[in-house]
């Protein structure tokens, strides 16, 4: 049975899966180049026809959608794209403030007024006309989008096979526990899934439980778990984007050590929402998420709200946790949605007493709810689906590393490719801190680069963290980069439940003495904890193979990886969006297949020194 996914949601994917083993997952946004893309994914269908089923749609036997609604009106604006914090706070104050304080009906005429402004026209949303939106009433408008338009732009794919709509909270709970990580003689007795998010469905969290076929029983879900929301909501007003910038809030909270003014700011938090006695409370609600909030917030200092709000996610997140542990006596967690990318939480979730064993699948937000819904679908016709063991899921490089070239002040004529380079040659150059991007083997899913679309470094000097930050990624200065470690390696460089490290770099743990001497830069310089790759031979042997040169050369079994992208743009997908980003920075090599290292000519000479030549 071939099983298409497709989820339209904030950054959009489709999902492909032959006979329950999932082949490819894609995101719409490595296509259209657009950050959190919101679409009907046409370009990652149409690259999953032409990978795995030689472009005939006709192969496909059932199509699983992950939500049962859209709205329609928020797919004209590219908001997650490309709006500023400013249109944030200009559609609080202009959509959303006249409804909740003086009671006036919600206006879809704004998103209509916005797409007729054209700043974000969302030109790549993947729907042919959606013209109606300007002639039907708003209620109907909605209705004929999700029963018309959405399965109907299916069928303009040449896809005839049957539709299914499946709900967004079940969609991560399949993929939290099909595309976990778990240890192969786990029963499923004792494992319990858990979701939570800022909504999905009307609802923004769930547990659930696994049965031996591969399906999941709900036993609890609701919509008064407000952590997710609050994150967004508080990101905001920190002056950041909501719905992307979140993981810069969780990486600013552990600068600060002012207790007392974190302590004030967590109280707040716990004023609003706590989680006693199995369930979800609040002393002091808000009457909205924004306003009320931000005047809450007034007087209190940036970091002490980063530091109290992470610290308030965390305890209630794990209180929730507790509870269904305690309720049902089971010891092993799966966890995905929205707060499952809080890799500080999860850290504190992987100490907690009595935990046997704790699985985040990678990128668990919805760009993982195409997944989800192709397990879903494959687990209620009868065919468990098989277990996840990598995210390397998605389309080859190519080989034309100049197709974009004129966008940039570069061309093909200023650079050199240099033929036969081996893992030993580029453990040389990393050990000799040369920053190197990497655009090899099939790329990587979701928002963490894992090797094959990454820039490495030396993660011993921790002048590259200032290097790359300044010259290459133009990130905050707090934001802290990771690393890729060797499995059988981890005990060597952390603390903590080393056993959990994840694949996926889902898991924070502290960094040991030794670690804290080795690889100073792949460290959060707040906490010196680290967001680790667990690295295997069997899963990525190119990747694994650098790293153990690396480590045959310096002693040091990891490297610095971050993504391969520029500020503000998705990952990188192809040879030609790598050599972009190589000749728009100050980077000067970029690793391709087959050995191949391309490298600007300023950089040529010092190159060849490094390798011998």
């Amino acid at each position: 049975m071939i099983v298409l996914g497709i989820t339209t949601e904030h950054n959009s994917s489709a999902a492909l899966s032959i006979d329950g083993v999932l082949v490819g997952l894609v995101q719409e946004e490595r296509f259209t180049k657009k950050k959190n893309q919101v679409a009907f994914p046409r370009n990652a269908i149409r690259s999953l026809l032409d990978r795995h089923l030689d472009g005939d749609a006709r192969k496909i036997d059932s199509v699983a959608f992950a939500g049962l609604a859209q709205d329609p009106f928020g797919v004209l604006i590219n908001r997650w794209s490309q709006w500023s914090v400013h249109d944030h706070i200009r559609e609080m104050h202009t959509f959303w403030k006249p409804h909740l304080y003086e009671g006036k009906p919600l206006d879809p005429g704004f998103w209509l007024a916005e797409y007729e402004r054209g700043k974000a026209r969302n030109l790549d949303c993947g729907y042919d006309d959606l013209s109606f939106l300007w002639t039907m009433p708003a209620k109907e408008a909605v209705a004929h989008h999700n029963r018309v338009v959405r399965p109907g732009t299916v069928r303009e794919l040449g896809i005839e096979a049957p539709i299914q709509f499946f709900d967004h909270h079940t969609c991560h709970a399949y993929y939290a526990y099909h595309g976990a990580q778990l240890p192969a003689a786990l029963p499923a007795e004792d494992i319990l899934v858990f979701t939570a998010d800022g909504a999905g469905d009307g609802l923004n969290w769930s547990v659930s439980v696994p049965s031996a076929d591969g399906r999941l029983e709900r036993l609890a879900a609701g919509a008064d778990n407000l952590v997710g929301r609050l994150y967004r909501f508080t990101t905001l007003i920190l002056g950041m984007k909501p719905n992307e910038h979140e993981y810069k809030v969780m990486g600013l909270a552990p600068y600060t050590t002012a207790s007392k003014y974190v302590a004030d700011v967590e109280d707040l938090y716990s004023e609003i929402l706590d989680f006693r006695d199995g369930r979800f409370v609040s002393e002091k609600p808000l009457i909205d998420s924004y306003f009320d909030l931000r005047n809450r917030l007034e007087g209190h200092r940036f970091d002490a709200i980063a530091r109290g709000l992470q610290n308030w996610a965390t305890r209630v997140t794990i209180n929730w946790m507790r509870h269904w542990m305690d309720e049902t006596g089971r010891r092993s967690l799966c966890f995905s949605g929205g707060l499952a990318m809080n890799i500080k939480s999860n850290g504190e979730i992987a100490a907690m007493a009595g935990l046997n064993s704790l699985s985040i699948p990678g990128s668990g937000g919805d760009e993982s709810l195409s997944a989800g819904a192709v397990f879903m679908e494959n687990a209620l016709k009868e065919r468990p689906p098989t277990p996840l063991h990598h995210l390397y899921l998605g389309m080859e490089p190519g080989d034309d590393w100049t197709a974009r070239l004129g966008e940039t002040p570069l061309g093909a004529d200023d650079f050199s490719v240099l033929e036969g380079v081996d893992a030993q040659a580029v453990a040389a150059l990393l050990a000799g801190d040369e920053i190197l991007a990497r655009c090899v083997g099939p790329m990587e899913f979701g928002a963490r680069a894992l090797g094959n679309r990454s820039i490495l470094a030396n993660p011993s000097n921790l002048d590259n963290v200032k290097k790359i930050n300044d010259t290459i990624k133009n990130r905050d200065y707090w934001m802290p980069f990771t690393p890729s470690v060797l499995d059988g390696h981890l005990d060597a460089l952390l603390d903590g439940r080393t056993d959990l490290a994840s694949p996926f770099m889902m898991v924070g743990l502290p960094a040991s003495a030794a670690g804290r001497r080795l690889i100073p830069a792949a460290l959060h310089q707040g906490d010196l904890t680290a967001r680790p790759q667990r690295v295997s031979q069997a899963t990525n042997p190119e990747y694994w193979a650098i790293l153990e040169a690396f480590r045959q050369r310096t002693g040091v079994p990891a490297l610095l990886n971050t993504s391969l992208n520029l500020h503000g743009e998705p990952m990188n997908a192809t040879l030609a969006d790598a050599a972009r980003t190589v000749a728009l920075s100050q980077l000067d090599v970029l690793l391709m297949p087959e050995g191949r290292l391309l490298v600007k000519n300023r950089a040529l000479e010092r190159i060849m020194a490094r390798l011998g030549g």
